[in-house]
């Protein structure tokens, strides 16, 4: 009787094994899929990667303008209140376009850091893009 579920036990792990397999050759298959898939995107995904790393960039520099406005905008009304024709109102927006502008310079440097990141990180690729 004991030889019969050692005999039955050994079967049922050879019956598992050959399961793992094929769930494994399976899981590979997909893999493999997936890999041919990416290998005939690449050249595609390689360009749009570039773009964008490139927002990063025009996103940096608009940021930048923009504060440079906020900046203007402020000196304006700073103008007004010091010459006492300023409302309520332009006290409220001096005192929130200071902080508003300091906020997106910040940004906009920020911005303009991760492109430079992104872009020497990813130059061999870009390089890449570019020859073909």
């Amino acid at each position: 009787m004991s030889r019969i579920k050692l005999i039955f036990s050994k079967a049922t792990q050879l019956l598992m094994m050959v399961k793992v397999m094929a769930d494994e050759d399976e899981e590979l298959a997909q893999l493999k899929v997936l890999y041919d898939e990416l290998w005939r995107d690449a050249k595609s995904m390689i360009k749009d990667m570039n773009r964008s790393i490139f927002i990063y960039f025009f996103a940096g520099l608009i940021t930048l303008a923009f504060s440079t406005i906020i900046i203007g905008t402020a000196v304006s009304d700073l103008n007004k209140i010091l010459s006492n024709g300023a409302s309520s109102l332009t006290y409220f927006y001096a005192i929130v376009e200071v902080p508003g502008a300091v906020f997106m310079i910040i940004f906009g440097i920020t911005l303009l850091y991760w492109y430079r990141k992104l872009k020497k990180r990813y130059s061999k690729w870009i390089e890449i893009e570019k020859k073909d």
